[in-house]
């Protein structure tokens, strides 16, 4: 009886509380309809302008080269593909008339940044009740460094932003529909949801909640039929249709590039569901694993310096105002189902995605993933400044409601917002992909062939190659590409005709290939007679073959070329090519990216690494090749030779340091080596001239010794080379000395 009681009291408290909530009126609007409606086109046209005149005139560099190249020919992006996002892209680079294909994308981007900017200030608008706060937000998001970046170039990203922002707008007004209207909300929402599902696969930890949310509505409190719930599904199937540009471009067309087979079911699926990936948030391939807490620390962590704590200051607030009564019904549910959207992320993105203590590059990736959550975070904030906004009004002064004085503090955040972070964004100026293409492909002989590892000089090259024509007749093959058991069938035939694939490639060893496999070792047998064959960063690691006892790698400018061991005879002239294809001033011919704009998560400041390392290596080899043929009549022009490399780089080097071009990680492990390098250099020659009798020339060695030396001993301990120690010693007693007149130096 007793345990009766309590439930019927429950109950009733219940009841209470929920008609004490619905009684509570809704806020009143700061503004009109009208206003709103200008405030929304004066921010689309104020994105749109700030975007287009900083988006990137060409190239930007990471996956945008590959969505580029595959939509060029309707072709299909790595998984799951991206339909959605190709076929806009294909659509734009055929209409659009002018700007290159990159530009052309990188349009979309603008329009869809925009778009999205709109979306949250409506989201803000009708939730809080207050346009001028929603447009202070919006423009905050919008102009903040991140959701800025990604909005002005040529990637899935600022699309996927659009659709987070877009659910959240529709599961406001399926909240606030009319029980007349549900069933058309429901559909326009689970279309919604469909469309965004084509474009990229984390929407889903939005959309999950929000789907049992209008299951429960539709067919509990509104007693609707099973029919009508497997029609509002038909419309998230309806969106989710461009999935079917996969088979399409299969069968109907015949792109340059793309990725996998679609002839058939389980090949689509593995595909569509990232199943190489391991699922649709593994990040990175393999059996790495992240854990909930360090990627949701991270995303305390970058979410506070991006957009400063007060998102989560006044998201805290919202979360009081609807853990007490004093919020309307229809405020409440809304607001929980923005929590809910935030909570299926976290819960379910920062358990499964796979990158640990993200640095470098792997950090710049796992940031794109915390604009989603970002988007939930700075709405729930906008809302509860509207909120606070209200309260404060109230308590304080009634000016703190008033629109006018909003309005002047949302233009000062903008414009403080815009003003912090347009030098950083502006990448009108940005041409660092196709310097790199132009570092390399007009150089190399006919019809070559560049095997690739990476993004960076994978998309760049066949981004160049395909879609602004730059050497077409070079073929850029990634060796990624050639371990897929499809690509023999679907890309050899046809973008690589004329090139030998004898199977299917396996990094193993000779004795341990099956039949109809082959290594690097067996394509070089294959292809080497044919065609000038050149790597471009590095062949795989885990490469087990002995292509090494028959094949040597020759810097090239910033590749390197495959040349037979067995048609070298004579050092010098092998090397001859090695010391023409080193341009006299490097670092001016390949513009170096601005250290002061381009963090190491950035692909502006990997391709600077690739740039000092392809200084470094061509010294480093002929150093190398002196050593082993320090009893040839060659040695003399191999020292030589090797001095001159070295010196053009490490003079590069340090003018771009003088220039405030490079800061000091970036250059000190290679102007460190290469200081070591060029002090053998100099010394060994100083033994030579000095038994020649060349004074001159001895004192000028001299004091190039001793200044390498030197540099490479105040240096080493950078190395952290134990191996290091003896020879820095050894160089102290040398550098010790007043002349090294009598010293004879041997490699």
């Amino acid at each position: 009886m007793a345990v009766k009681d309590k439930k019927m009291k429950k109950i009733a408290r219940e009841k209470s509380g929920k008609a004490q909530s619905e009684l509570i009126p809704e806020d009143e609007p700061v503004t009109t309809v009208l206003e709103t409606k200008i405030g929304a086109v004066f921010l689309f046209i104020l994105s749109c302008a700030i975007y287009f005149v900083t988006m990137f005139p060409g190239l930007p560099m990471g996956d945008s080269g590959e969505f580029m190249v595959t939509a060029i020919d309707f072709g299909v992006a790595h998984p799951p593909g991206y339909p959605l996002f190709t076929t806009m892209s294909y659509l734009a680079i055929k209409l659009v008339p002018f700007g290159t294909p990159a530009w052309r994308v990188s349009l979309l981007s603008v329009l869809f940044g925009a778009l999205f900017n709109v979306t949250v200030y409506y989201v803000i608008s009708l939730v809080g009740k207050n346009s001028v706060v929603g447009i202070m937000t919006a423009g905050w998001i919008g102009f903040s460094r991140l959701f800025w970046m990604w909005s002005i170039q040529g990637e899935i990203f600022s699309l996927n932003n659009f659709f987070c922002a877009y659910i959240m707008l529709r599961a406001y007004y399926f909240e606030s529909c009319s029980k007349e209207n549900i069933l058309h909300e429901a559909r326009m929402s689970a279309l919604t949801c469909g469309l965004s599902l084509s474009n990229q696969h984390t929407s889903v930890l939005f959309i999950i909640p929000f789907a049992l949310r209008v299951a429960y509505r539709v067919l509990v409190i509104e007693h609707k039929s099973i029919k009508d719930a497997f029609n509002i599904a038909l419309y998230g199937i309806g969106g989710m249709a461009w999935y079917l540009q996969m088979p399409i471009s299969h069968f109907l067309f015949t792109p340059r590039v793309t990725w996998g087979d679609f002839g058939s079911i389980s090949t689509f699926l593995k595909h569509m569901l990232r199943l190489d990936y391991g699922s649709s948030f593994k990040l990175v391939a393999g059996d790495t694993e992240g854990t909930f807490v360090s990627n949701f620390v991270a995303f305390v962590k970058d979410s506070s310096a991006e957009l400063s704590v007060l998102p989560w200051a006044f998201g805290l607030f919202l979360f009081y105002t609807i853990t007490t009564n004093v919020s309307h019904n229809l405020f409440k549910t809304t607001v929980k189902m923005f929590l809910a959207m935030m909570g299926c992320y976290f819960a379910v993105f920062c358990s499964l995605a796979n990158i640990e203590n993200p640095v470098g590059l792997s950090r710049g990736v796992l940031e794109r993933f915390w604009m989603q959550p970002s988007i939930g975070l700075v709405i729930l904030g906008g809302i509860g400044l509207c909120k606070l906004l209200t309260f404060l009004s109230e308590k304080v002064h009634p000016l703190l409601k008033n629109k006018y004085i909003q309005l002047a503090l949302a233009i000062l955040v903008i414009s403080v917002q815009i003003k912090s972070n347009y030098e950083e964004n502006d990448e009108s100026d940005n041409w660092y992909a196709y310097h790199y293409a132009q570092s390399i492909l007009p150089h190399l002989p006919e019809n070559s062939v560049m095997l690739t590892g990476g993004d960076l000089p994978t998309n760049v090259f066949r981004y160049h190659t395909i879609c602004e024509q730059m050497r077409p007749d070079v073929r850029v093959l990634d060796m990624q590409f050639m371990a897929a058991d499809w690509f023999r069938d679907v890309l050899a035939p046809t973008t690589f005709a004329g090139i030998e694939i004898p199977g299917v490639y396996r990094p193993y060893k000779t004795s341990q290939l099956k039949k109809g496999q082959y290594n690097l070792k067996g394509f070089l047998d294959a292809n080497i007679d044919k065609h000038a064959i050149f790597v471009c960063n590095s062949v795989r690691k885990d490469e087990l073959s002995d292509y090494e006892k028959y094949y040597m790698k020759i810097p090239y400018r910033t590749c390197k070329r495959f040349v037979k061991k067995s048609d070298v005879v004579n050092p010098a002239e092998k090397y001859s090519q090695l010391v023409e294809t080193t341009p006299d001033t490097v670092l001016d011919e390949w513009p170096m990216p601005d250290i002061r704009k381009y963090e190491d998560r950035t692909w502006e400041h990997a391709l600077k690494v690739a740039y000092l390392n392809s200084l470094s290596e061509k010294g480093t080899l002929m150093w190398q090749e002196a050593v082993a043929h320090k009893n040839s009549n060659n040695l003399r022009y191999l020292l030589e030779h090797g001095a001159l490399l070295h010196a053009k780089g490490v003079q590069q080097i340090e003018s771009a340091i003088a220039e405030g071009r490079l800061e000091e990680d970036d250059w000190q492990h290679v102007y460190t080596i290469m200081a070591k390098n060029m002090g053998h250099f100099c010394m060994i020659l100083h033994t030579m001239v000095t038994e020649e009798g060349n004074e001159t020339r001895r004192l000028e060695l001299e004091e190039c010794g001793r200044k390498y030396w030197q540099i490479y001993v105040d240096w080493a301990g950078i190395l952290r080379d134990k191996s290091e120690i003896a020879l820095v010693n050894e160089l102290r007693k040398y550098l010790a000395l007043k002349s090294f007149k009598n010293l004879r130096f041997n490699i």
